[in-house]
């Protein structure tokens, strides 16, 4: 049969990082998890797709090493799941995100700032960090490109599936995408800030439609 396609599911956060939290008390790290879980046993229903979990528990793990994981699974597509936060409760909905050095806007440069500062957990600075600029040399324009197409689907996608605002397709520097060998695309899946998007995240049967 066919080459099966090797998809990397990336739970955000985890382990002492815990990434945003909700109202409720939610942390990011367990509905990402939960999330990828949930995808991952979808995706191996299907015949056609190989799944890597980087975790599958609440563990910690560096940012490089979930994208050499991919690397080593010589994955076809790397999709890292996580939450957004606000100081503004009433910003709510899901955006998807792809690589780029230069940020769509100020708020998905903040948003990559608050993802790439978990470096500084694994004791690494940015400015350490000068030395990726090989790596996104490496990035190669054609899989930013086709990330850049997939993301675009999975908004049109999720925009018929779920009542979640819409918040489109977006780039920025975020350091997990960086040295990811294949087309790599970060979901943020609703705002935990938000009481609305919390409860929907909480809710095992939304995450579904989500994912």
């Amino acid at each position: 049969g066919a080459a099966k396609r090797r998809i990397v599911i990336d739970a955000g956060h985890g382990g002492k990082d815990s990434g945003a939290i909700g109202g409720r008390g939610t942390y990011e790290k367990d509905l990402n998890l939960s999330a990828a879980l949930e995808l991952a046993k979808l995706l191996r229903q299907e015949d056609a797709f190989e799944v890597l979990l980087t975790r599958t528990n609440d563990t910690f793990i560096p940012l490089g090493d979930r994208s050499r994981m991919s690397n080593e699974f010589d994955a076809d597509l790397f999709i890292s799941l996580h939450c957004n936060a606000s100081l503004n409760k009433s910003d709510a909905g899901y955006e998807i995100y792809f690589l780029s050095e230069r940020a769509s806007d100020p708020e998905a440069e903040r948003l990559a700032e608050f993802e790439n500062s978990v470096l500084e957990l694994e004791g690494k600075s940015a400015s350490d960090e000068e030395a990726s600029a090989l790596l996104i040399a490496m990035t190669k324009t054609e899989h930013i490109n086709a990330a850049s197409e997939l993301a675009g689907r999975m908004t049109q996608s999720l925009s018929r599936r779920v009542d979640l605002d819409n918040r489109g397709v977006k780039q920025a520097a975020f350091y997990v995408l960086r040295g990811t060998n294949a087309p790599a695309v970060l979901f943020e899946m609703a705002y935990v800030s938000n009481k609305k998007d919390e409860a929907k995240l909480e809710s095992v049967k939304y995450r579904r439609k989500i994912i």
